[in-house]
C-alpha cells in the first residue's frame, strides 16, 4: 500500500496541482492531515470555505480514496465538505486495504485560530473513537504532532506538540501516525513501535509517501518539487 501525504496546503492550489500531476498514478490513497486553507491568506473573490472545497476537489480528482482531518486554520464547517465528498476521518474509523484509519484534527495555538480543540477534548475524543477499533495495526491521522518528538519543535527547539496525542500513541501503539502543523519540523520519528511522519508543508512544495509492505513494515519518504 502506497499513501501520498499532503499536509498544510494552506490554499496553495497551484503547488498542490503540480504535486498531483507529478505523482499521478503513483499512489493508492491520499492522507491529508489538515490546514487545507489559510485564515490569513484568502484569495480575493473567494471565501475560506470555497478555497477548502477547491482543494478537496483537486485531491479527489484522481478518484482514489482520501482520508482527511481539519487543521487549526480550517473553519469548523469544513467538516460539511469532508462529509459531502466522503473523505472525513475526523472522529471516525475508516477501512482501507485491510487497515483501519482513525483521525483527529485541529490544534491548540497561541494565535486564536479557527479549529482549536483543547487537550481534554483531544484525549476524550481519541479514546472514545478508539474503542471501535478492531485491530492494533491502525493508522492515526492527526493534525497536531505528539509532544516531545522530532515533529513538534519550533525554530527555537521548543516542543509544542500535544501531550494528549503522545499519551494516546504510547498507550494504543498504532502502526503509523501521520501529522502536520509544525512546518519547520518535517521528519520521521518513533514512539515505541509507532512510526511518526510529517513530510513538510505543501505550501513549501513538500509532500511525502508512506509504503506499508508485507509484515506491516513502514517506509516513509519525504519529497519536494
Amino acid at each position: 500500500m502506497r499513501l501520498l501525504v499532503l499536509a498544510d496546503v494552506h490554499s496553495s492550489f497551484e503547488l498542490l496541482s503540480k504535486i498531483m500531476k507529478k505523482e499521478a498514478g503513483n499512489f493508492d490513497a491520499i492522507i491529508a492531515p489538515g490546514d487545507f486553507t489559510d485564515m490569513y491568506d484568502i484569495p480575493e473573490g473567494f471565501t475560506q470555505l470555497e478555497m477548502a472545497e477547491i482543494t478537496v476537489c483537486r485531491m479527489i480528482a484522481p478518484k482514489k480514496p482520501v482520508f482527511a482531518v481539519p487543521g487549526n486554520h480550517d473553519p469548523y464547517n469544513i467538516m460539511e465538505i469532508f462529509r459531502e465528498y466522503g473523505i472525513n476521518a475526523h472522529c471516525e474509523i475508516r477501512q482501507f486495504k485491510g487497515f483501519e484509519i482513525m483521525g483527529w484534527g485541529g490544534a491548540m495555538t497561541p494565535f486564536d485560530t479557527k479549529f482549536e480543540p483543547t487537550e481534554e477534548e483531544t484525549e476524550k475524543s481519541l479514546y472514545e473513537t478508539s474503542v471501535n477499533l478492531k485491530t492494533k495495526d491502525f493508522i492515526l491521522i492527526i493534525h497536531n504532532p505528539p509532544y516531545e518528538t522530532a515533529l513538534d519543535m519550533i525554530s527555537d527547539k521548543t516542543h509544542v506538540g500535544s501531550k494528549a496525542v503522545r499519551k494516546f500513541i504510547e498507550e494504543q501503539s498504532p502502526l503509523l501516525s501521520i501529522s502536520a502543523h509544525i512546518h519547520e519540523s518535517e521528519g520521521i520519528d518513533t514512539i515505541g513501535r509507532a512510526v511518526l511522519f510529517y513530510p513538510g508543508a505543501v505550501f513549501e512544495g513538500k509532500y511525502g509517501f508512506v509504503e506499508i509492505k508485507e509484515g506491516n513494515k513502514v517506509k516513509c519518504e519525504m519529497k519536494k518539487l
